[in-house]
């Protein structure tokens, strides 16, 4: 489902340039200079594309000229001339989806609706975008030579969200459809509208700019249009209005639309701001995250406190699973703009599922929910259809998943998880000598269900699924789990003997 939260954008053209001169020889030169050492230059760090945010052009004057690009990938522009004229083409809004490159900067924009004729993202020849010094700098190759000149750079700056100041989207807005407004700080806002159709030729799609003002007191709202394309919704119509603020993140707009002289309820309207999105961090993925599937399907990702990642899957009835299920584990990193970068794969057993292919993908945390968007058709942007859903898996007592401390094992990945449904997995990676048993490094994964008593005892249930060859943890004659906080400690006795005696294996565990 695309979401379209408000954002107003507004391009105006803007870059930065650098020149290059070319290096000649020299025939007065009397001796050529003495060979230079090869000298390996550090790789060159990504530049700044957090580029999520509310905007508005230096250099626009009494012009117009907003952008927003949100944490979801949408975009919106509004932009209005001197002119301030409906018949100029070029006045009007865009909205639709973004991508950016974070080593180059490279903004691709893809318009959903565009109704500013040549203008904006859509129609900018070669963008790109980066932020320097807190200023957003897109540079646009606008005559096509190859070199971004200095009337190609366009600067823009932030507009910060606070008191009714930023961008808002409209709650109740139906699916693929954009209703939001805007505050800016020299008393002037921006409203656009946009059903799910997203046809220019419905007059009520649009934008308009107006001047605002907000009685202290009793909160009315009262407004002034520079501009209105967006026909009779909006703010524009003589109306009695009010504007309310609630903690700095709901803002609540009141409309005597039948003119009785009283607000009723259904005339509240509620927005949430679209403020900077948070920036997703390797603390905020730590732990595990599970696909709500069937009862016999295990699809979740675990980004361990070492900066890798374990995905496994288990899919399908057990009668046809094939070589797609099983468990890979990686390094990751995070880039500007939401990007989860796999930078290597360890251990793949998972054939073509997982995340071991090259493809663009995202990642977004909300509460208790993980969204991963996953390019599959390679066009740079993540559509509707590829996002997928993972909810935060509870991590209290013995739930959770949990990391083998180092020195514990001689394998080089040892993890437990234990689930709410009373299921259990127990995953090892032994790929380097020495192995444990012989001369086969016995890798993979096992599931089940389980059992754990008042007093530690640990006990396997129904197998579920098997990727190890029987190497599992049923060969030991007795286990006991104990919680401390976040160490999990584990005691496996192979025999009866070692029970009476207390010399069974231990392990300890560190809870991601």
């Amino acid at each position: 489902m695309k979401s379209f939260k408000l954002a107003l954008l507004a391009i105006t053209t803007a870059l930065i340039l650098q020149g290059c001169g070319e290096d000649s020889d020299s025939d007065e030169s009397p001796t050529s200079p003495p060979d230079q050492p090869d000298i390996t230059q550090p790789d060159q760090p990504d530049i700044d594309t957090e580029i999520v945010g509310m905007w508005s052009s230096d250099d626009a004057g009494n012009d117009l000229s907003v952008i927003v690009f949100t944490d979801d990938g949408n975009y919106v522009q509004t932009q209005v001339n001197a002119s301030r004229s409906k018949s100029d083409p070029e006045n009007g809004m865009e909205s639709g989806t973004y991508s950016i490159d974070s080593k180059t900067g490279k903004l691709t924009a893809t318009p959903i609706f565009d109704k500013n004729g040549n203008a904006g993202l859509s129609d900018a020849p070669n963008p790109s975008a980066k932020v320097v010094n807190g200023k957003l700098i897109l540079e646009v190759d606008e005559n096509d030579n190859g070199i971004i000149d200095s009337n190609e750079i366009y600067r823009f700056s932030e507009v910060k969200p606070e008191g009714i100041l930023g961008s808002w989207s409209f709650d109740n807005a139906d699916e693929d459809e954009l209703v939001g407004v805007a505050f800016l700080e020299n008393n002037t806002y921006i409203y656009v509208q946009v059903d799910d159709t997203g046809l220019t030729s419905n007059p009520e799609n649009g934008m308009e700019w107006g001047i605002y003002a907000i009685n202290t007191t009793t909160k009315a709202l009262t407004t002034t249009q520079f501009y209105d394309d967006n026909d009779g919704v909006g703010l524009s119509e003589s109306r009695t209005r009010y504007a309310r603020v609630t903690g700095d993140t709901d803002l609540t707009i009141e409309v005597d639309n039948n003119q009785n002289g009283v607000i009723d309820d259904n005339e509240k309207f509620m927005f949430s701001r679209n403020g900077s999105s948070t920036v997703v961090d390797s603390k905020m993925l730590s732990g595990l995250w599970q696909m709500k599937q069937g009862n016999e399907e295990l699809v979740s990702l675990s980004f361990l406190d070492d900066g890798t990642y374990v995905q496994t899957q288990v899919t399908g009835p057990t009668s046809s699973r094939n070589e797609d299920n099983g468990i890979e584990w990686g390094k990751y990193s995070l880039k500007a703009n939401d990007e989860l970068v796999i930078d290597k794969i360890i251990y793949d057993a998972n054939d073509d599922s997982g995340l071991s292919d090259d493809v663009l993908r995202t990642v977004q945390v909300s509460g208790d929910t993980l969204t991963l968007g996953v390019d599959d058709n390679d066009n740079k942007v993540i559509d509707d259809d590829e996002s997928f859903t993972f909810v935060k898996a509870k991590s209290e007592n013995e739930l959770g998943i949990w990391k083998a401390r180092a020195g514990e094992v001689n394998d080089e990945l040892v993890l437990v998880g234990f689930l709410d449904n009373q299921t259990f997995f127990h995953i090892e990676v032994d790929e380097n000598p020495p192995f444990e048993d012989g001369t086969v490094p016995l890798s993979g994964m096992d599931w089940n269900l389980y059992t754990l008593g008042n007093n530690g005892l640990f006990t396997l249930g129904q197998s579920l699924y098997t990727s190890t060859g029987g190497d599992d943890l049923s060969f030991f004659y007795q286990m006991n789990v104990k919680v401390a906080g976040d160490t999990l400690t584990f005691n496996g006795y192979e025999d009866q003997m070692e029970v009476q005696n207390d010399d069974g294996e231990t392990v300890i565990f560190d809870r991601q």
